[in-house]
């Protein structure tokens, strides 16, 4: 079984690809076009690397698995999970059911038996709504669309991670780094727009993921509950930020919002495809 490897700090953001962005819609349109073909991703995945990137954080979407395919070289993968597309986010509903039996539809056989035997703590009879058990089973059957090779991380999608922080499910935070820890051997991260609320609700918590996404640029946007909160709760917390949007949607330059969010505390950035415009020179610059 492969060790736990340090976090990266330079990463290549697809969540556009999902939809999720600040940029304009022009920018995401824009972005959404020039990478519908599997083969200019992989072009782009590809000088991503070369130029210094040491995972791309993305949701294993079909789109990005055939940008993989085409390429004859390993790409690390800090999968976002589960993966959801604009329908599932428009129709999620409060237990992850659904999703555990749609995945399961799709799955392969030898899939859906380690699905099932990572669910078996959800015996005997324990609520639908109760995402900590549910959690692993659904966890088990969406890795399967990454090959093990290129997993480098495991990050629970924001629409998890957010409304488990509000509702303050201390247990389910800790059984997913235990899980993925455990299972896969690589780091388990969560993906947030509350980045000031998670940091303080974790360290109260005294869970300590490998690290956590979440928005940190100079305007403040997204920085939540305030940018100052955020900043303070960053400076005392051990917790590792990898900082997202750090153009703030396209206000400021990527340099800047890069060296701001390092300036800041974040131990690693990760622009998102809506902020480059040449990947290779750009992704060359934040490494340096």
């Amino acid at each position: 079984m492969k060790p736990r490897k340090d976090p990266p700090r330079l990463l290549l953001g697809a969540r556009s690809l999902d939809g999720l962005s600040r940029a304009s819609n022009d920018r995401l349109i824009e972005v959404g076009t020039r990478y519908r073909e599997p083969e200019s991703l992989a072009v782009t995945l590809s000088k991503a690397m070369d130029a210094g990137a040491e995972a791309v954080l993305a949701a294993p979407s079909p789109t990005l698995r055939a940008a993989l395919a085409e390429l004859r070289r390993v790409v690390p993968i800090a999968a976002v999970l589960p993966a959801l597309d604009a329908h599932d986010r428009s129709e999620f509903e409060p237990d992850l059911d659904t999703l555990i039996q749609r995945r399961q539809r799709v799955s392969g056989a030898g899939t859906r038996m380690r699905g099932g035997l990572a669910g078996l703590g959800r015996l005997p009879l324990i609520s639908r709504d109760d995402w900590t058990a549910q959690l692993p089973e659904l966890i088990e059957l969406e890795v399967a669309a990454v090959k093990a090779r290129e997993l480098a991380a495991v990050v629970l999608a924001v629409e998890i991670t957010d409304r488990a922080l509000a509702a303050g499910q201390r247990a389910l935070f800790d059984s997913f780094c235990r899980f993925v820890r455990g299972r896969f051997r690589v780091n388990a991260a969560f993906e947030t727009r509350n980045l000031g609320w998670l940091l303080a609700r974790l360290d109260e918590w005294q869970i300590v993921p490998d690290f956590v996404v979440g928005p940190v640029n100079p305007r403040g946007l997204g920085m939540k509950p305030t940018p100052e909160e955020t900043l303070d709760r960053m400076r005392g917390s051990s917790i590792k930020v990898v900082a997202s949007e750090v153009r703030a949607g396209g206000l400021v330059p990527l340099a800047e919002g890069a060296r701001y969010a390092k300036e800041h505390g974040a131990y690693g950035v990760v622009p998102d495809l809506t902020d480059l415009d040449d990947v290779a020179v750009e992704m060359k610059a934040l490494k340096g």
